[in-house]
Protein backbone atom coordinates (compact mmCIF):
# COMPACT_ATOMS: atom_id res chain seq x y z
CA UNK A 1 0.00 0.00 0.00
CA UNK A 2 1.32 3.31 -0.82
CA UNK A 3 1.75 6.34 1.70
CA UNK A 4 2.53 9.44 -0.97
CA UNK A 5 0.13 10.57 -3.05
CA UNK A 6 1.07 9.66 -6.93
CA UNK A 7 1.17 13.17 -7.71
CA UNK A 8 3.63 13.93 -4.85
CA UNK A 9 4.78 17.53 -6.59
CA UNK A 10 1.91 18.77 -8.64
CA UNK A 11 4.22 22.10 -9.95
CA UNK A 12 7.19 19.68 -10.47
CA UNK A 13 5.66 16.73 -12.39
CA UNK A 14 3.19 19.29 -14.71
CA UNK A 15 6.92 20.88 -15.40
CA UNK A 16 8.45 17.83 -16.29
CA UNK A 17 5.75 14.99 -17.77
CA UNK A 18 5.88 13.53 -20.90
CA UNK A 19 2.81 10.97 -22.03
CA UNK A 20 5.47 9.20 -23.16
CA UNK A 21 5.60 7.92 -19.82
CA UNK A 22 2.04 6.76 -19.85
CA UNK A 23 2.30 4.91 -22.76
CA UNK A 24 5.39 2.88 -21.71
CA UNK A 25 2.71 1.55 -19.18
CA UNK A 26 1.05 -0.29 -22.08
CA UNK A 27 1.78 -3.47 -23.48
CA UNK A 28 1.82 -2.71 -26.75
CA UNK A 29 3.62 -0.14 -28.70
CA UNK A 30 2.56 2.50 -28.08
CA UNK A 31 1.43 5.02 -29.49
CA UNK A 32 2.07 3.28 -32.75
CA UNK A 33 0.32 0.07 -31.77
CA UNK A 34 -2.06 0.39 -28.75
CA UNK A 35 -5.39 -1.51 -28.54
CA UNK A 36 -7.85 -0.27 -25.83
CA UNK A 37 -9.53 -3.82 -24.83
CA UNK A 38 -6.16 -5.66 -24.74
CA UNK A 39 -4.79 -2.66 -22.36
CA UNK A 40 -7.96 -2.80 -20.31
CA UNK A 41 -8.29 -6.42 -20.16
CA UNK A 42 -6.01 -9.25 -21.97
CA UNK A 43 -3.18 -8.48 -20.66
CA UNK A 44 -4.55 -9.13 -16.55
CA UNK A 45 -5.94 -12.23 -18.16
CA UNK A 46 -3.55 -14.88 -17.04
CA UNK A 47 -4.08 -13.55 -13.45
CA UNK A 48 -7.57 -15.98 -13.20
CA UNK A 49 -7.91 -15.09 -9.42
CA UNK A 50 -8.25 -10.82 -9.83
CA UNK A 51 -11.75 -9.72 -10.17
CA UNK A 52 -12.34 -7.12 -12.64
CA UNK A 53 -16.21 -6.50 -12.12
CA UNK A 54 -18.45 -6.66 -9.19
CA UNK A 55 -22.11 -6.52 -9.87
CA UNK A 56 -25.11 -5.62 -8.43
CA UNK A 57 -28.26 -6.67 -10.01
CA UNK A 58 -31.56 -3.95 -9.49
CA UNK A 59 -32.89 -7.00 -7.33
CA UNK A 60 -29.93 -7.80 -5.80
CA UNK A 61 -28.24 -10.39 -7.64
CA UNK A 62 -24.40 -10.38 -7.23
CA UNK A 63 -21.88 -11.58 -9.83
CA UNK A 64 -17.77 -11.40 -9.73
CA UNK A 65 -16.16 -11.74 -13.07
CA UNK A 66 -12.71 -11.79 -13.35
CA UNK A 67 -9.90 -10.61 -15.87
CA UNK A 68 -9.55 -13.96 -17.39
CA UNK A 69 -13.10 -14.49 -17.61
CA UNK A 70 -14.11 -10.82 -19.00
CA UNK A 71 -11.41 -11.78 -21.98
CA UNK A 72 -13.10 -14.56 -22.91
CA UNK A 73 -16.83 -13.76 -23.26
CA UNK A 74 -14.87 -10.48 -24.94
CA UNK A 75 -13.13 -13.03 -27.41
CA UNK A 76 -16.66 -14.71 -27.50
CA UNK A 77 -18.43 -10.92 -28.69
CA UNK A 78 -15.98 -10.29 -31.43
CA UNK A 79 -16.33 -13.52 -33.07
CA UNK A 80 -20.01 -13.06 -32.85
CA UNK A 81 -19.76 -10.02 -34.58
CA UNK A 82 -17.47 -11.64 -37.21
CA UNK A 83 -20.13 -14.02 -37.95
CA UNK A 84 -22.72 -11.20 -38.36
CA UNK A 85 -20.26 -9.86 -41.31
CA UNK A 86 -18.98 -6.58 -39.04
CA UNK A 87 -16.05 -5.14 -40.32
CA UNK A 88 -13.74 -2.87 -39.32
CA UNK A 89 -14.52 0.67 -38.29
CA UNK A 90 -18.25 -0.66 -38.37
CA UNK A 91 -20.55 0.95 -35.18
CA UNK A 92 -22.04 -0.86 -32.62
CA UNK A 93 -24.13 0.26 -30.51
CA UNK A 94 -25.39 -0.32 -26.59
CA UNK A 95 -29.10 0.57 -25.35
CA UNK A 96 -29.30 -1.16 -21.92
CA UNK A 97 -28.93 -0.71 -18.27
CA UNK A 98 -25.34 -0.92 -15.99
CA UNK A 99 -25.12 -4.88 -16.61
CA UNK A 100 -22.23 -7.29 -17.55
CA UNK A 101 -22.88 -7.77 -20.77
CA UNK A 102 -22.33 -4.14 -22.00
CA UNK A 103 -18.92 -4.47 -20.94
CA UNK A 104 -17.95 -7.73 -22.39
CA UNK A 105 -20.16 -5.98 -25.80
CA UNK A 106 -17.78 -2.95 -25.24
CA UNK A 107 -14.49 -5.07 -25.27
CA UNK A 108 -15.28 -7.24 -28.20
CA UNK A 109 -16.14 -4.48 -30.48
CA UNK A 110 -13.05 -2.65 -29.63
CA UNK A 111 -11.19 -5.89 -30.55
CA UNK A 112 -12.43 -6.20 -33.54
CA UNK A 113 -11.38 -2.88 -34.86
CA UNK A 114 -15.20 -2.02 -34.53
CA UNK A 115 -16.16 1.30 -32.95
CA UNK A 116 -18.47 1.57 -29.81
CA UNK A 117 -21.42 3.75 -28.72
CA UNK A 118 -23.75 3.80 -26.04
CA UNK A 119 -27.24 5.36 -25.27
CA UNK A 120 -28.69 6.45 -22.42
CA UNK A 121 -31.98 4.36 -21.71
CA UNK A 122 -33.52 7.71 -20.33
CA UNK A 123 -33.60 8.69 -24.38
CA UNK A 124 -37.04 7.96 -26.52
CA UNK A 125 -37.37 6.19 -29.96
CA UNK A 126 -36.80 9.74 -31.72
CA UNK A 127 -33.53 10.82 -29.73
CA UNK A 128 -32.13 6.87 -30.12
CA UNK A 129 -32.65 6.98 -33.94
CA UNK A 130 -30.78 10.39 -34.08
CA UNK A 131 -27.77 8.76 -32.97
CA UNK A 132 -27.76 5.87 -34.81
CA UNK A 133 -28.99 7.01 -37.75
CA UNK A 134 -26.46 9.58 -38.02
CA UNK A 135 -23.40 7.39 -36.87
CA UNK A 136 -24.51 4.92 -39.86
CA UNK A 137 -24.50 1.95 -37.01
CA UNK A 138 -24.78 -1.72 -37.86
CA UNK A 139 -24.84 -3.17 -34.96
CA UNK A 140 -27.39 -2.54 -31.64
CA UNK A 141 -27.23 -4.68 -28.33
CA UNK A 142 -30.06 -4.46 -26.31
CA UNK A 143 -32.57 -5.78 -23.55
CA UNK A 144 -36.04 -7.15 -24.20
CA UNK A 145 -37.22 -4.21 -22.14
CA UNK A 146 -35.88 -2.00 -24.47
CA UNK A 147 -36.76 -3.83 -27.19
CA UNK A 148 -39.41 -1.99 -28.17
CA UNK A 149 -37.82 1.11 -28.03
CA UNK A 150 -35.22 -0.15 -30.40
CA UNK A 151 -37.74 -1.26 -32.95
CA UNK A 152 -39.87 1.94 -33.35
CA UNK A 153 -36.35 3.74 -33.84
CA UNK A 154 -35.01 1.73 -35.94
CA UNK A 155 -38.16 2.24 -38.52
CA UNK A 156 -35.68 5.64 -39.62
CA UNK A 157 -32.69 3.63 -39.44
CA UNK A 158 -31.71 1.72 -42.53
CA UNK A 159 -27.75 1.22 -41.46
CA UNK A 160 -29.02 -1.48 -38.78
CA UNK A 161 -28.36 -5.25 -39.82
CA UNK A 162 -28.50 -6.66 -36.86
CA UNK A 163 -29.94 -6.07 -32.68
CA UNK A 164 -28.65 -8.80 -30.51
CA UNK A 165 -31.16 -8.79 -27.28
CA UNK A 166 -29.72 -9.89 -24.42
CA UNK A 167 -32.04 -12.36 -23.36
CA UNK A 168 -31.51 -16.03 -21.34
CA UNK A 169 -35.46 -17.18 -22.06
CA UNK A 170 -36.08 -16.00 -25.41
CA UNK A 171 -38.32 -13.14 -24.00
CA UNK A 172 -37.92 -10.11 -25.88
CA UNK A 173 -36.16 -11.78 -28.94
CA UNK A 174 -37.82 -10.95 -32.30
CA UNK A 175 -37.90 -13.04 -35.69
CA UNK A 176 -34.66 -11.85 -37.59
CA UNK A 177 -33.20 -10.63 -33.84
CA UNK A 178 -29.64 -12.16 -32.51
CA UNK A 179 -30.18 -13.94 -29.08
CA UNK A 180 -27.31 -13.00 -26.92
CA UNK A 181 -26.72 -16.11 -25.12
CA UNK A 182 -27.36 -18.29 -27.68
CA UNK A 183 -25.01 -17.13 -30.09
CA UNK A 184 -22.43 -16.61 -27.10
CA UNK A 185 -22.65 -20.24 -27.05
CA UNK A 186 -21.75 -20.82 -30.00
CA UNK A 187 -18.93 -18.97 -30.60
CA UNK A 188 -14.66 -19.39 -30.02
CA UNK A 189 -13.55 -18.77 -26.62
CA UNK A 190 -10.05 -17.56 -28.84
CA UNK A 191 -9.75 -14.16 -31.31
CA UNK A 192 -6.71 -12.12 -32.10
CA UNK A 193 -7.09 -8.76 -31.14
CA UNK A 194 -6.54 -6.50 -34.44
CA UNK A 195 -3.43 -4.72 -33.98
CA UNK A 196 -5.12 -0.98 -34.17
CA UNK A 197 -3.25 2.23 -34.27
CA UNK A 198 -3.63 4.88 -31.63
CA UNK A 199 -5.29 7.70 -33.84
CA UNK A 200 -7.67 4.36 -35.38
CA UNK A 201 -11.43 5.43 -34.40
CA UNK A 202 -12.54 3.67 -31.23
CA UNK A 203 -15.06 4.75 -29.16
CA UNK A 204 -18.28 7.09 -30.51
CA UNK A 205 -20.75 9.00 -28.13
CA UNK A 206 -23.01 12.16 -28.65
CA UNK A 207 -23.15 15.18 -26.50
CA UNK A 208 -26.89 15.55 -24.66
CA UNK A 209 -28.34 17.84 -27.13
CA UNK A 210 -28.95 20.54 -24.21
CA UNK A 211 -27.40 23.58 -26.64
CA UNK A 212 -28.43 21.93 -30.25
CA UNK A 213 -28.18 19.12 -31.74
CA UNK A 214 -26.55 16.36 -30.15
CA UNK A 215 -22.61 15.83 -31.90
CA UNK A 216 -21.37 12.72 -32.22
CA UNK A 217 -17.71 12.80 -30.45
CA UNK A 218 -14.90 10.40 -31.90
CA UNK A 219 -12.15 9.31 -29.88
CA UNK A 220 -8.89 7.00 -30.59
CA UNK A 221 -7.92 4.03 -29.13
CA UNK A 222 -5.08 6.40 -27.95
CA UNK A 223 -7.58 7.95 -25.40
CA UNK A 224 -7.38 5.06 -23.18
CA UNK A 225 -3.50 6.56 -22.06
CA UNK A 226 -5.62 10.02 -21.17
CA UNK A 227 -8.01 8.22 -19.09
CA UNK A 228 -5.13 6.07 -17.48
CA UNK A 229 -3.62 9.12 -16.30
CA UNK A 230 -6.56 10.39 -14.94
CA UNK A 231 -7.10 7.76 -13.01
CA UNK A 232 -3.74 7.15 -11.87
CA UNK A 233 -3.35 11.10 -10.68
CA UNK A 234 -7.17 12.65 -10.28
CA UNK A 235 -8.30 9.13 -8.31
CA UNK A 236 -5.12 8.03 -6.97
CA UNK A 237 -4.96 4.57 -8.21
CA UNK A 238 -2.37 2.06 -7.09
CA UNK A 239 -2.20 3.09 -3.32
CA UNK A 240 -3.69 -0.11 -2.75
CA UNK A 241 -2.17 -3.47 -3.79
CA UNK A 242 -6.28 -4.05 -4.97
CA UNK A 243 -8.65 -0.90 -5.64
CA UNK A 244 -12.12 -1.23 -6.45
CA UNK A 245 -13.32 1.94 -8.00
CA UNK A 246 -17.55 2.53 -8.29
CA UNK A 247 -18.81 4.89 -10.84
CA UNK A 248 -22.63 5.87 -10.49
CA UNK A 249 -22.83 7.27 -13.71
CA UNK A 250 -25.26 5.26 -16.19
CA UNK A 251 -23.57 3.94 -19.13
CA UNK A 252 -24.77 5.83 -22.14
CA UNK A 253 -22.54 8.35 -21.65
CA UNK A 254 -18.40 9.05 -22.01
CA UNK A 255 -17.91 8.67 -18.43
CA UNK A 256 -19.06 5.16 -18.39
CA UNK A 257 -15.75 4.29 -19.97
CA UNK A 258 -13.68 6.35 -18.79
CA UNK A 259 -14.50 5.52 -15.02
CA UNK A 260 -14.23 1.45 -16.04
CA UNK A 261 -11.62 1.30 -18.97
CA UNK A 262 -8.91 3.61 -16.77
CA UNK A 263 -9.55 1.73 -13.91
CA UNK A 264 -9.06 -1.55 -15.83
CA UNK A 265 -5.83 -0.15 -17.05
CA UNK A 266 -4.03 -0.47 -13.86
CA UNK A 267 -5.20 -3.70 -13.03
CA UNK A 268 -7.78 -2.79 -10.56
CA UNK A 269 -11.22 -3.66 -9.95
CA UNK A 270 -14.43 -1.85 -10.87
CA UNK A 271 -18.30 -2.00 -8.80
CA UNK A 272 -21.24 -1.72 -10.59
CA UNK A 273 -24.66 -1.49 -9.56
CA UNK A 274 -27.94 -1.82 -12.00
CA UNK A 275 -30.20 -0.27 -9.76
CA UNK A 276 -31.16 4.06 -9.19
CA UNK A 277 -29.80 5.76 -6.20
CA UNK A 278 -31.56 4.75 -3.26
CA UNK A 279 -29.65 5.75 0.05
CA UNK A 280 -29.99 2.41 1.63
CA UNK A 281 -28.96 0.46 -1.10
CA UNK A 282 -25.66 2.98 -1.38
CA UNK A 283 -24.98 2.69 2.51
CA UNK A 284 -25.11 -1.38 2.47
CA UNK A 285 -23.29 -1.02 -0.86
CA UNK A 286 -20.49 0.78 0.68
CA UNK A 287 -20.71 -1.26 3.67
CA UNK A 288 -20.29 -4.85 2.20
CA UNK A 289 -17.61 -3.82 -0.38
CA UNK A 290 -14.49 -2.16 0.08
CA UNK A 291 -14.88 0.38 -2.00
CA UNK A 292 -12.18 2.59 -2.12
CA UNK A 293 -12.65 5.30 -4.72
CA UNK A 294 -16.63 6.48 -5.23
CA UNK A 295 -17.08 8.81 -8.48
CA UNK A 296 -20.66 10.21 -8.48
CA UNK A 297 -22.13 14.28 -8.89
CA UNK A 298 -22.81 16.61 -6.22
CA UNK A 299 -26.36 15.73 -6.71
CA UNK A 300 -26.38 11.95 -6.03
CA UNK A 301 -23.89 13.30 -2.90
CA UNK A 302 -26.72 15.46 -1.41
CA UNK A 303 -28.78 13.25 -1.20
CA UNK A 304 -26.23 10.99 0.47
CA UNK A 305 -26.05 13.70 2.75
CA UNK A 306 -29.59 14.06 3.65
CA UNK A 307 -29.67 10.45 4.75
CA UNK A 308 -26.28 10.19 6.22
CA UNK A 309 -27.46 8.87 9.68
CA UNK A 310 -27.72 5.06 7.26
CA UNK A 311 -23.93 5.98 7.22
CA UNK A 312 -23.39 6.06 11.16
CA UNK A 313 -22.62 2.11 11.15
CA UNK A 314 -21.40 1.38 7.62
CA UNK A 315 -18.16 0.06 7.38
CA UNK A 316 -16.02 2.47 5.31
CA UNK A 317 -12.98 2.09 3.11
CA UNK A 318 -12.81 5.23 0.79
CA UNK A 319 -9.48 7.11 0.62
CA UNK A 320 -11.15 9.29 -2.67
CA UNK A 321 -14.22 10.72 -3.69
CA UNK A 322 -14.55 12.38 -7.03
CA UNK A 323 -17.40 14.68 -8.44
CA UNK A 324 -18.02 16.06 -11.45
CA UNK A 325 -20.92 17.32 -13.53
CA UNK A 326 -21.30 20.66 -11.39
CA UNK A 327 -18.97 22.58 -8.92
CA UNK A 328 -19.32 21.53 -5.29
CA UNK A 329 -19.90 23.71 -2.21
CA UNK A 330 -18.05 24.06 1.29
CA UNK A 331 -20.44 22.64 2.76
CA UNK A 332 -20.37 19.28 0.78
CA UNK A 333 -16.90 19.23 0.57
CA UNK A 334 -16.35 19.17 4.58
CA UNK A 335 -19.44 16.77 4.56
CA UNK A 336 -17.33 14.39 2.97
CA UNK A 337 -14.87 14.77 4.97
CA UNK A 338 -16.56 13.98 8.08
CA UNK A 339 -19.18 11.46 7.25
CA UNK A 340 -17.26 9.57 4.23
CA UNK A 341 -13.54 10.17 5.67
CA UNK A 342 -12.52 12.26 2.61
CA UNK A 343 -13.57 15.37 1.41
CA UNK A 344 -15.06 15.15 -2.12
CA UNK A 345 -12.50 16.30 -4.81
CA UNK A 346 -13.84 18.59 -8.16
CA UNK A 347 -13.11 17.30 -11.50
CA UNK A 348 -13.80 18.79 -15.35
CA UNK A 349 -14.09 17.95 -18.26
CA UNK A 350 -16.14 17.03 -21.38
CA UNK A 351 -16.89 14.20 -23.82
CA UNK A 352 -14.97 16.76 -26.58
CA UNK A 353 -11.61 15.94 -23.62
CA UNK A 354 -12.55 12.56 -23.27
CA UNK A 355 -11.17 13.15 -19.66
CA UNK A 356 -11.32 15.06 -16.47
CA UNK A 357 -8.48 16.98 -17.53
CA UNK A 358 -8.91 19.96 -14.56
CA UNK A 359 -8.75 18.27 -11.12
CA UNK A 360 -8.25 18.56 -7.63
CA UNK A 361 -5.21 16.33 -7.05
CA UNK A 362 -4.36 14.85 -3.29
CA UNK A 363 -0.95 16.70 -3.24
CA UNK A 364 -2.70 20.79 -3.69
CA UNK A 365 -5.43 22.73 -1.34
CA UNK A 366 -8.93 21.77 -2.15
CA UNK A 367 -10.86 25.42 -2.26
CA UNK A 368 -14.45 25.00 -2.72
CA UNK A 369 -15.76 26.54 -6.34
CA UNK A 370 -12.98 25.29 -7.79
CA UNK A 371 -12.24 22.47 -9.85
CA UNK A 372 -8.57 22.46 -9.30
CA UNK A 373 -5.57 22.35 -12.11
CA UNK A 374 -4.75 21.40 -15.12
CA UNK A 375 -3.76 17.32 -15.22
CA UNK A 376 -0.16 16.88 -15.66
CA UNK A 377 0.36 16.92 -19.86
CA UNK A 378 -2.39 19.04 -20.71
CA UNK A 379 -2.45 22.79 -21.13
CA UNK A 380 -5.74 24.47 -20.67
CA UNK A 381 -6.34 28.10 -19.97
CA UNK A 382 -8.78 30.75 -19.86
CA UNK A 383 -8.87 33.16 -23.18
CA UNK A 384 -10.73 35.77 -25.54
CA UNK A 385 -12.69 33.37 -27.70
CA UNK A 386 -12.70 36.11 -30.36
CA UNK A 387 -8.71 36.15 -30.05
CA UNK A 388 -7.65 33.21 -28.16
CA UNK A 389 -5.91 35.62 -26.20
CA UNK A 390 -5.31 34.32 -22.66
CA UNK A 391 -6.69 36.24 -20.15
CA UNK A 392 -5.61 37.38 -16.90
CA UNK A 393 -5.42 35.85 -13.66
CA UNK A 394 -9.39 36.76 -12.00
CA UNK A 395 -10.73 37.34 -15.88
CA UNK A 396 -13.90 35.35 -16.80
CA UNK A 397 -13.56 34.48 -20.31
CA UNK A 398 -14.04 31.01 -22.10
CA UNK A 399 -11.73 27.90 -20.88
CA UNK A 400 -9.81 26.46 -23.80
CA UNK A 401 -7.34 23.48 -24.53
CA UNK A 402 -4.59 22.56 -26.64
CA UNK A 403 -5.73 19.17 -28.66
CA UNK A 404 -2.10 17.63 -28.24
CA UNK A 405 -2.64 15.10 -25.48
CA UNK A 406 -4.32 11.67 -25.98
CA UNK A 407 -7.62 11.42 -24.77
CA UNK A 408 -8.59 14.96 -26.75
CA UNK A 409 -10.84 14.08 -29.41
CA UNK A 410 -10.52 13.28 -33.29
CA UNK A 411 -13.28 15.11 -34.15
CA UNK A 412 -16.94 15.34 -34.77
CA UNK A 413 -18.54 12.34 -36.81
CA UNK A 414 -18.04 13.09 -40.07
CA UNK A 415 -18.13 16.91 -39.97
CA UNK A 416 -14.72 18.66 -40.03
CA UNK A 417 -16.42 22.13 -40.31
CA UNK A 418 -18.08 21.66 -37.35
CA UNK A 419 -14.47 20.26 -35.89
CA UNK A 420 -12.93 23.46 -36.85
CA UNK A 421 -15.36 26.13 -35.74
CA UNK A 422 -14.70 24.95 -32.32
CA UNK A 423 -10.74 26.45 -32.56
CA UNK A 424 -9.40 29.67 -32.43
CA UNK A 425 -5.93 29.28 -33.18
CA UNK A 426 -4.58 26.18 -31.97
CA UNK A 427 -7.09 26.23 -28.77
CA UNK A 428 -10.13 24.06 -28.84
CA UNK A 429 -13.16 26.36 -26.89
CA UNK A 430 -15.28 24.36 -24.41
CA UNK A 431 -18.12 26.20 -24.49
CA UNK A 432 -17.73 26.99 -20.40
CA UNK A 433 -16.70 29.93 -18.83
CA UNK A 434 -14.14 30.13 -16.49
CA UNK A 435 -11.67 32.10 -14.53
CA UNK A 436 -8.23 31.08 -13.34
CA UNK A 437 -6.67 32.59 -9.86
CA UNK A 438 -3.05 33.98 -9.07
CA UNK A 439 -2.25 30.88 -8.01
CA UNK A 440 -3.69 28.34 -11.17
CA UNK A 441 -6.48 26.92 -9.69
CA UNK A 442 -9.96 27.12 -12.22
CA UNK A 443 -13.12 28.51 -11.53
CA UNK A 444 -15.86 27.08 -13.34
CA UNK A 445 -18.50 29.99 -14.51
CA UNK A 446 -21.01 27.95 -16.46
CA UNK A 447 -21.71 28.14 -20.19
CA UNK A 448 -20.61 30.32 -22.54
CA UNK A 449 -24.13 30.33 -24.11
CA UNK A 450 -25.58 31.46 -20.53
CA UNK A 451 -23.20 34.38 -20.43
CA UNK A 452 -25.23 37.75 -19.61
CA UNK A 453 -24.35 40.69 -20.91
CA UNK A 454 -25.35 43.58 -18.59
CA UNK A 455 -23.92 46.89 -19.77
CA UNK A 456 -20.94 45.22 -20.97
CA UNK A 457 -20.34 43.39 -18.49
CA UNK A 458 -20.30 39.44 -18.76
CA UNK A 459 -21.92 37.86 -15.79
CA UNK A 460 -20.82 34.29 -15.49
CA UNK A 461 -24.50 32.22 -14.12
CA UNK A 462 -22.63 29.91 -11.63
CA UNK A 463 -21.27 32.66 -9.25
CA UNK A 464 -24.56 34.38 -8.83
CA UNK A 465 -26.18 30.88 -8.52
CA UNK A 466 -23.38 30.14 -5.75
CA UNK A 467 -24.27 33.50 -3.99
CA UNK A 468 -28.17 32.99 -3.98
CA UNK A 469 -27.75 28.99 -2.88
CA UNK A 470 -25.92 29.87 0.12
CA UNK A 471 -28.90 31.03 1.68
CA UNK A 472 -30.64 28.84 3.74
CA UNK A 473 -34.20 29.00 2.23
CA UNK A 474 -32.55 27.80 -1.34
CA UNK A 475 -33.14 23.71 -2.73
CA UNK A 476 -32.04 24.76 -5.76
CA UNK A 477 -31.18 28.01 -8.21
CA UNK A 478 -30.66 28.85 -11.54
CA UNK A 479 -30.39 32.27 -13.35
CA UNK A 480 -31.10 33.06 -16.65
CA UNK A 481 -30.83 36.73 -18.25
CA UNK A 482 -34.27 38.44 -18.83
CA UNK A 483 -34.52 41.62 -21.24
CA UNK A 484 -33.73 45.16 -19.80
CA UNK A 485 -34.63 48.66 -22.18
CA UNK A 486 -31.33 50.17 -20.81
CA UNK A 487 -28.55 46.82 -19.64
CA UNK A 488 -29.66 45.42 -22.35
CA UNK A 489 -30.00 42.26 -19.82
CA UNK A 490 -30.46 41.87 -16.08
CA UNK A 491 -29.74 38.86 -14.07
CA UNK A 492 -33.03 36.69 -12.85
CA UNK A 493 -32.74 33.99 -10.26
CA UNK A 494 -35.59 30.95 -10.84
CA UNK A 495 -35.51 29.47 -6.97
CA UNK A 496 -36.76 25.37 -5.55
CA UNK A 497 -36.98 26.60 -1.88
CA UNK A 498 -36.10 24.53 1.05
CA UNK A 499 -37.94 24.67 4.26
CA UNK A 500 -39.69 28.16 3.50
CA UNK A 501 -42.94 29.47 1.80
CA UNK A 502 -42.33 31.54 -1.26
CA UNK A 503 -43.10 35.16 -0.82
CA UNK A 504 -42.40 38.84 -1.91
CA UNK A 505 -40.90 39.10 1.38
CA UNK A 506 -38.67 36.31 0.86
CA UNK A 507 -37.35 37.09 -2.76
CA UNK A 508 -36.40 40.41 -1.68
CA UNK A 509 -34.47 38.91 1.40
CA UNK A 510 -32.73 36.59 -1.53
CA UNK A 511 -31.88 39.96 -3.75
CA UNK A 512 -30.05 41.47 -0.29
CA UNK A 513 -28.58 38.26 0.36
CA UNK A 514 -26.57 38.09 -3.40
CA UNK A 515 -26.48 41.64 -3.03
CA UNK A 516 -24.26 41.22 -0.47
CA UNK A 517 -21.87 38.98 -1.99
CA UNK A 518 -21.89 40.19 -5.99
CA UNK A 519 -21.17 42.75 -8.05
CA UNK A 520 -23.93 45.20 -8.56
CA UNK A 521 -24.61 44.09 -11.97
CA UNK A 522 -24.41 40.71 -11.02
CA UNK A 523 -27.71 40.82 -8.64
CA UNK A 524 -30.36 39.72 -9.66
CA UNK A 525 -33.18 41.69 -10.58
CA UNK A 526 -36.16 39.47 -10.18
CA UNK A 527 -36.84 36.25 -8.42
CA UNK A 528 -39.07 33.83 -9.63
CA UNK A 529 -40.11 31.15 -7.78
CA UNK A 530 -40.37 27.53 -8.81
CA UNK A 531 -41.18 23.75 -7.54
CA UNK A 532 -38.81 22.43 -9.86
CA UNK A 533 -35.93 23.33 -12.54
CA UNK A 534 -35.60 21.96 -15.89
CA UNK A 535 -33.34 19.54 -16.08
CA UNK A 536 -32.00 17.28 -19.07
CA UNK A 537 -31.09 13.33 -18.81
CA UNK A 538 -27.87 14.42 -18.07
CA UNK A 539 -29.26 16.49 -14.74
CA UNK A 540 -27.87 19.62 -16.79
CA UNK A 541 -30.46 22.67 -16.13
CA UNK A 542 -32.09 23.55 -19.02
CA UNK A 543 -31.13 27.10 -19.41
CA UNK A 544 -32.74 27.94 -22.29
CA UNK A 545 -36.17 26.98 -21.27
CA UNK A 546 -35.29 29.73 -17.77
CA UNK A 547 -34.25 32.70 -20.71
CA UNK A 548 -37.45 31.71 -22.65
CA UNK A 549 -39.79 31.91 -20.42
CA UNK A 550 -38.35 35.13 -19.23
CA UNK A 551 -38.43 36.57 -22.29
CA UNK A 552 -42.45 35.35 -22.36
CA UNK A 553 -43.17 37.08 -19.24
Amino acid sequence: MGTAPNLADYEGLSEVFEWDSIYADADWDAPDEINVAHEVCDRYRTERGTVALYFVGADGERERITFWELAQWSNQFANLLEALGVERGDRVFAYMPRVPEQYVAMLGTLKTGCVFGGVDQQFGPEQVAYRLEDAGARVVITTPENRETVATALEDVPSVEHVIVVSDDGIGVRRGDVSYYEAMERASLEYDTVRTEGSDPALLYYTSGVTGPAKGIVHGHRWIVGVAAAQLYAADLQQHETDLYWATGDRGWLTAPVNALGVWFWGHSILAYEGEFDPDTWTALLDEFPVTVLSSVPALYRQLRKNDDLLADADLDLHRAVSTGEPLDAELIEWGEETLGTPIHDSYGQAETGNMIVNTYPSIETRPGSMGKPLPGVEAAVVDPDTGDELEAGETGEIAVRGEFPCFFLGYWEDPDATEETFVGDWYLTGDLGRVDEDGYVWYQGRADDVIISGGSRIGPYAVERAVADHDAVAEVAVAPTPDPDLEQVVEAFVVCENAEPSDELAEELRTHAADRLPDRATPEAVEFRDSLPRAVTGQIRRGELRESSLDD
